[in-house]
């Protein structure tokens, strides 16, 4: 059996759910359907309770309203009427519980992270509410699945964790048989229970996670992430527009361009899958006939040494003085744990000879970094800041990674770089004005610029373009 995850872009509109239909009526295999709520609406409903909790509960109950309206009018392509109203009333509730959630919150002045998530829920209850009466309005076998009686979780609310074991049990008690009986079970991701019924959910972008943890206790032969894109890229295609998908990727190398700000798959995505060793596919449901990316567990073979480029943007890096002698370990430990306690991740981090370096988000989380250092370690902030990090299985064994990606882009100023050994990947943290530039400088050297290589130094003959060979400096350019 396989399981086909649909994104909020690709069930967002009547037309994308009539694609979603057809994608699903063509796949001849078992199935289960998972699906995210439609697009925007996550925010929608988190803006919804945070307007509660600050007492706007007009504003609250016409945001709302709006949800109701737009989920309705998709619950219209539904032909049959019986089956039109049994949805809209299904719909109407989860809508009245999202609307006393509203009150209470607003008589409270807060919304609780466990109110927050009964709230949110509601996006991928509606959606898969909608995709499995479409899907039985078109003469699909659907069953709903409400995802709370089935992904068990921890209490750890809007960030929870699944209890694998307990979901196996869940997912072969309610799901199984379904899929035996030739039905088509459809879940909305993102979103589940604790062992007491409240409602959990797994963190943004969890439906991915959803989807992968639901394919690995169910045993599934692949797992399908269908989006709007033609699969994972070299590069991001809104700062390089000639980037292109790549047909496979490894776990590792897919896994680590999402860690570096790659969208298509959430992080987590990768690990029941790993586990179990089940091959993802990402896959466009504008253009289902595309051959998308698969991501399997071994390295994956290909012309170029690179997967792909990915980029984190709107950083900061804190430079931190160090002592000398035995003072060291004490003052690197008490730079880490001064994140730690900011909850600021630390997306790189160097050590030279006088200094620590951390580089973090800026905004909200740099600034709870900047009140946990001591004022008397002199620490400087740099912002403004990006981080490029090229990725590929080829750089764990691959001789003079670092000078072929650094002399890509020889005239751009390096903050931060990082190469940890046998990592199969290389990150470096740039000015964000540079990004455009680093990146086409970078994709240049890796993909477009080629020769044949020696099997025993994949790095040694590919064609390495200096960026001062470009036409003119980053500025420049850009001017």
């Amino acid at each position: 059996m396989v399981v086909m995850k649909f994104g909020g872009s690709s069930v967002a509109t009547a037309a994308a759910l009539g694609r979603v239909v057809s994608i699903i009526r063509a796949e001849r295999r078992p199935r289960a359907v998972v699906v995210s709520a439609l697009g925007g609406v996550t925010d929608a409903l988190l803006g919804i309770a945070a307007r509660a909790a600050s007492r706007d509960e007009a504003a609250a109950r016409c945001a709302l309203q709006e949800l109701r309206e737009r989920h309705a009018s998709l619950a219209a392509v539904v032909r049959d009427a019986a089956n039109r109203e049994a949805l809209l009333a299904s719909l109407e509730a989860g809508w009245q519980d999202v609307a006393t959630l509203v009150g209470a919150a607003g008589l409270l002045k807060d919304c609780p992270p466990a109110a927050t998530d009964a709230i949110v829920a509601h996006g991928e209850l509606a959606s898969s509410l909608l995709v499995a009466a479409i899907l039985k309005d078109a003469g699909q076998p659907a069953e709903w699945v409400d995802a709370r009686s089935v992904i068990v979780t921890d209490a750890r609310h809007q960030q929870a964790s699944p209890c694998v074991e307990a979901t196996a049990d869940r997912l072969s008690q309610r799901v199984r048989p379904l899929l035996e009986r030739g039905a088509i079970p459809v879940l909305g991701g993102f979103i589940g229970a604790t062992t007491e019924g409240v409602t959990s959910t797994l963190g943004r972008g969890g439906s991915d996670y959803s989807a992968s943890l639901v394919g690995a206790c169910l045993g599934a032969t692949e797992i399908q992430i269908w989006t709007d894109v033609d699969g994972m890229l070299t590069a991001d295609p809104r700062i390089f527009s000639r980037a292109h998908a790549v047909e496979r990727l490894s776990f590792d190398e897919a896994s680590a361009l999402a860690r570096f700000g790659a969208k298509v798959l959430h992080p987590s995505t990768v690990r029941p899958a790993v586990l179990a060793a089940i091959p993802v596919r990402i896959l466009n449901s504008h253009r289902p006939a595309g051959r998308g990316t698969t991501v399997t567990a071994g390295p994956s073979r290909r012309p170029a040494l690179a997967a792909g480029i990915a980029c984190l943007t709107d950083l900061c890096v804190f430079d931190v003085p160090l002592p000398d002698g035995g003072g060291r370990p004490a003052a690197l430990a008490a730079v880490y744990g001064a994140c730690a306690r900011a909850e600021a991740p630390v997306h790189l981090t160097a050590v030279s000879d006088g200094s620590v370096a951390v580089v973090v988000d800026d905004g909200a989380a740099g600034d709870r970094v900047a009140a946990q250092l001591d004022p008397e370690w002199r620490a400087t902030r740099r912002r403004g800041l990006a981080l490029v990090a090229a990725v590929g299985d080829g750089f764990a064994s691959a001789r003079g990674m670092a000078s072929l990606v650094l002399t890509a882009f020889d005239a751009v100023p390096v903050h931060v770089i990082s190469r940890a050994p046998g990592a199969n990947h290389l990150a470096c943290v740039v000015d964000q004005s540079d990004l455009a530039f680093v990146v086409e400088a970078l994709h240049e050297c890796l993909f477009e610029r080629r020769a044949s290589r020696d099997e025993g130094d994949p790095a040694s003959d590919v064609v390495v373009t200096p960026a001062s060979a470009f036409r003119g400096t980053p500025r420049e350019l850009r001017g």
